[in-house]
């Protein structure tokens, strides 16, 4: 709990989250974000699987990784209630993103 309010306080000072040093990562994490590949995408950067040898991430960036694939995936349960689909393929190269919203 007190991590949570430690990356509010920062957001709100303007301080840039962690992952932000990564912009290749967040560039892909935004642009797989409603569909179903930014899932599997999140999922490879957390969980290394056995045999497979990475530098990783440092703690803070794991965690807001963690705290971004728990959003993503609150917000696809929210789209399926809706009714809205999530696309199973790869979204078109230059296409914008936002939740709840069909491009």
């Amino acid at each position: 709990m007190f991590r949570k309010s430690e990356m509010l306080k920062r957001k709100r000072a303007g301080v840039p989250a962690a992952v932000e040093s990564f912009p290749r990562v967040v560039k892909t994490i935004t642009g797989l974000w409603r569909y179903s590949e930014g899932k599997n995408y999140l999922e490879e950067l957390i969980v290394v699987e056995g045999g497979k040898h990475r530098a990783g991430f440092p703690v803070d960036v794991q965690e807001e990784l963690m705290f971004l694939y728990q959003l993503l995936l609150d917000q696809h349960r929210i789209l399926v209630l809706r009714g809205q689909k999530i696309s199973a393929n790869d979204p078109p190269p230059g296409t914008k993103f936002t939740m709840g919203k069909s491009d």
